[in-house]
């Protein structure tokens, strides 16, 4: 039985991955800080993945087990593994670095000869090739030459576009109504879409997971889903936030913001159409439709505006859900992407006191005014002269959005 090693116990990685992977012949190893959830883990032989759709179908997860991911126990599971994934959230992939370097090391020790693949599972662009840099500089610090060897030749780091919606679960309330609290403890709700495109070209091995789909323009697939989904996501968020809503499903149902939200994405999918011809326009409008029209109107699907908003710091840099696609339409000679400057400006007006990124960029905009403020969260050069067009949409959108909504944000 092959293994895998996957950083992050939560419902991603129960949800999603760990199933995909079980469900191809391995044996799951979830590694996590969260030392009550490994111990949970341990005292299970099984959980169950629940399909959020009207049919409410069920998926029985078997064949895996726990390591706290601080502990010796982990880089004992090394040797053994075939494959290591991860979905910790992109900001957090430096600080696995670390482990994963010396586990590679005691996997080299016992196995010179095997061959694995790392592919971080995380929202964004380049994730792997982000923990590749900092594994790879972390093992060379006193690595033989043998070793580096090793790491060049038989360690493969794969970006990878996930996608599938993961929202928190009761799993005392599934439509089933079976088992006591304890025993579901681990059941995750997941929808019954997902996509994993992975890049076949940085493969070092053949890993035949169900599921998995292999891409050589893997770029393509990844910004699809960022400035689609993520873009649509995000938005009808921001704008829910400000008119008061609490969960996406209430949001979307608010037709001045589902308008504006299937406007970004129009604005998003014409400059994503124009830079990666593989997709036909008919396929991008069936991909926009599915998303606005089935996905983020699921009723079984309540997933909460407070966590879809928070880390609006991110959410706002340059190559991400808002700024990313905005600044696309532009360089590919779009025209205004007046949908978009809203959604930016949306974020920009967030102000949950329970969100620190959110007061943080409050604060900001009110000590430097919106367009210093934005350009700084941002990213977005001063000198350029398409950024500063951005900036100029985002600034007005943000002075007329509020009277534009109906409500009035507080400073």
């Amino acid at each position: 039985m092959p293994n895998a090693i996957h950083f992050g116990a939560g419902n991603i990685g129960r949800g999603f991955i760990g199933p995909l992977l079980v469900d191809s012949g391995y044996h799951v190893t979830f590694a996590d800080v969260n030392e009550a959830l490994i111990n949970s883990i341990n005292s299970h032989d099984h959980y169950t993945v629940h399909i959020l759709s009207q049919a409410s179908s069920t998926t029985e997860v078997t064949d895996f087990s726990g390591v706290v991911s601080t502990s010796q126990d982990l880089l004992d599971v090394f040797p053994k593994a075939d494959l290591i994934t991860t979905s910790v959230g992109a900001q957090i992939l430096p600080k696995i670095a670390p482990t994963i370097a010396k586990g590679l090391k005691q996997l080299y020790r016992q196995r010179p000869d095997a061959l694995i693949d790392i592919i971080a599972c995380e929202n964004g662009v380049g994730a792997s090739e982000i923990l590749r840099k900092e594994v790879g500089r972390i093992f060379n610090q006193d690595a033989t030459s043998d070793e580096t060897e090793f790491l060049e030749k038989h360690v493969g780091f794969a970006n990878c576009s996930v996608d599938r919606i993961v929202p928190p679960f009761d799993p005392t309330k599934a439509a089933d109504g079976a088992g006591d609290h304890e025993e579901r403890g681990l059941d995750v709700g997941v929808e019954d879409f997902y996509e994993w495109v992975v890049d076949q070209d940085a493969l070092k091995a053949d890993h035949h997971v169900h599921g998995m789909k292999l891409a050589k323009n893997l770029l393509a697939y990844v910004e699809r889903k960022l400035f689609t989904l993520n873009t649509a996501h995000a938005t009808i968020s921001y704008l829910g936030y400000l008119k008061g809503y609490k969960t996406v499903n209430e949001a979307i149902d608010d037709q001045q913001i589902y308008q504006l939200a299937k406007g970004a994405l129009h604005e998003s999918g014409a400059a994503l159409l124009k830079k990666h011809t593989m997709f036909s326009e008919e396929e991008h409008m069936k991909y926009i439709s599915t998303i606005m029209d089935q996905r983020l109107k699921n009723p079984n699907v309540q997933d909460e505006i407070a966590r879809v908003c928070r880390c609006p710091k991110r959410k706002l840099s340059r190559n991400d859900r808002l700024v990313g696609p905005a600044m696309m339409d532009y360089e590919y000679g779009m025209g205004k992407p007046r949908n978009l400057a809203k959604a930016i400006a949306a974020a920009l007006w967030y102000d949950d006191t329970e969100d620190d990124d959110a007061q943080a960029i409050r604060t900001l905009v009110q000590d430097k005014g919106v367009e210093d403020a934005f350009q700084q969260i941002s990213g977005l050069e001063k000198n350029d002269e398409k950024a500063n067009r951005l900036v100029a949409d985002v600034v007005a959108a943000y002075s007329t959005l509020k009277s534009e909504l109906g409500t009035e944000p507080s400073n």
